[in-house]
């Protein structure tokens, strides 16, 4: 079995040019960008793998990047969506969008019981996709949601080609080889 780790292609979403933001206008930035239509599609290398089937967190972006690079049926998973923390963020700073985007990414790692359900909830689809589905598959997400899936493919003795964060359109491969 192979799992075949994608981020959604880049939103073309340029970043404010206010300088300070409230945390309204950030949320008011992230919904922008959460519903753009406007991505930057590529060619995507499947690494001559035959993928049986392809699931999706259900943002846009990921949708839209599934679609161009799988031509079967895109299965999409609310597990697979990023986790929701700006509700998080404080309502009395007034910060440049760069510090708005380092407390986002910050917050992701905090433990809390936001981040507890949202990893359970992801670590739940690995085990069912384990457990039920041994076909070669396809998961279309976004950066945090990579990375908690990628631990726990490790962490059930998969091996693989490390999916790297910062590449958009990208796959990562990972297999779990049949014990001898």
């Amino acid at each position: 079995m192979k799992i075949g780790l994608v981020r959604h292609f880049k939103v073309k979403h340029p970043f404010p040019k206010k300088t300070l933001l409230s945390k309204s206008e950030v949320i008011n930035w992230f919904n922008e960008y959460d519903n753009n239509i406007n991505i930057e599609y590529k060619k995507v290398d499947l690494l001559q793998i035959n993928w049986e089937r392809c699931y999706s967190s259900p943002m846009i972006r990921a949708l839209k990047t599934a679609s161009h690079i799988y031509p079967g049926e895109i299965l999409e998973v609310k597990e697979l969506k990023e986790l929701e923390i700006l509700g998080r963020l404080s309502n009395r700073l007034k910060l440049p969008f760069i510090i708005w985007g380092i407390i986002v990414r910050v917050n992701f790692f905090i433990s809390n019981n936001d981040t507890r359900k949202f990893k359970d909830g992801l670590i739940g689809f690995v085990d069912k996709l384990i457990r039920k589905d041994k076909n070669n598959t396809l998961i279309v997400s976004h950066w945090f949601v990579m990375q908690v899936i990628e631990k726990e493919l490790i962490r059930r003795g998969f091996t693989g080609n490390n999916f790297k964060p910062n590449e958009y359109g990208r796959v990562s491969v990972f297999e779990n080889k049949p014990k001898k």
